[in-house]
């Protein structure tokens, strides 16, 4: 069974970001990669935390080698912060766009190898996603609860976006409860509409799930506006740069 993604993150390849510490106020430098062995202990935490009581236990580890399965881990980079290569501030002239722009910024992003910290890296995030034929379904979405309503839970979904679009997905799909219009108003702005219901869907109430997904991502339509809310994203949250 599919998980409820707003329950988890949203009160809303790789990325970086910024977020607030709520315990001490300082900003946090935050980065997206693909979860590794050694993050399976603080992701099945994170589960556990967000799915609370529904939690059924993911199989990661099995999934870790499954080419169908996707999984992006958000942590903390605060330490390689000071180890990252610097941004380049070359700008494009003033006639250019906004979203040329921000790709040369992103551009000018360097990360080295060993700027990605290792396993003692405090999680903070996660992301599921599976490819199903021509589908990308986004499973479950989840941000520690301390550390949500920063954008990270957006960023996420960007990360999964990315990536079905390098896999070659044709549209990305994803349930939410009926009842959940928050996370409903944030997938809509990515492009997800209502595709159907599934009758009560949630074990703990029997609860309805909004079937949503998304017009053809590859579409020149819906990559300019991903591309414009992308955009958007950095100029809010700080730099966003993918990271091999």
């Amino acid at each position: 069974m599919y998980r409820d993604l707003e329950t988890a993150s949203f009160v809303p390849l790789c990325y970086n970001d910024e977020i607030v510490n709520a315990a001490s106020n300082k900003l946090v430098d935050i980065a997206l990669r693909r979860l590794r062995a050694e993050d399976i202990s603080q992701v099945i935490e994170i589960e556990k935390e967000a799915f609370s009581p529904l939690w059924l236990g993911t199989q990661f580890k099995r999934d870790l080698n499954n080419r169908y399965a996707c999984y992006l881990v958000a942590y903390s980079a605060q330490e390689a912060d000071s180890k990252t290569s610097p941004v380049s501030t070359n700008l494009a002239p003033e006639d250019s766009s906004l979203w040329d722009r921000v790709v040369k910024t992103v551009q000018g992003v360097v990360k080295r190898e060993d700027d990605i910290p290792g396993p003692d890296s405090n999680l903070v995030g996660y992301v599921g996603l599976w490819f199903q034929g021509n589908e990308a379904h986004i499973t479950e979405i989840a941000v520690r609860e301390a550390l949500r309503g920063q954008g990270i839970g957006e960023l996420l979904l960007i990360g999964s976006v990315r990536a079905a679009v390098e896999y070659g997905s044709s549209v990305v799909t994803l349930e939410a409860r009926i009842s959940n219009f928050i996370a409903q108003r944030l997938y809509e702005k990515y492009g997800f509409r209502t595709a159907g219901i599934r009758k009560g869907y949630y074990s703990d109430n029997r609860e309805d799930a909004i079937i949503m997904t998304t017009s053809p991502i590859h579409s020149v339509d819906y990559q300019k506006r991903f591309g414009e809310l992308e955009a958007a994203y950095l100029f809010r949250w700080r730099e966003v740069c993918i990271n091999d």
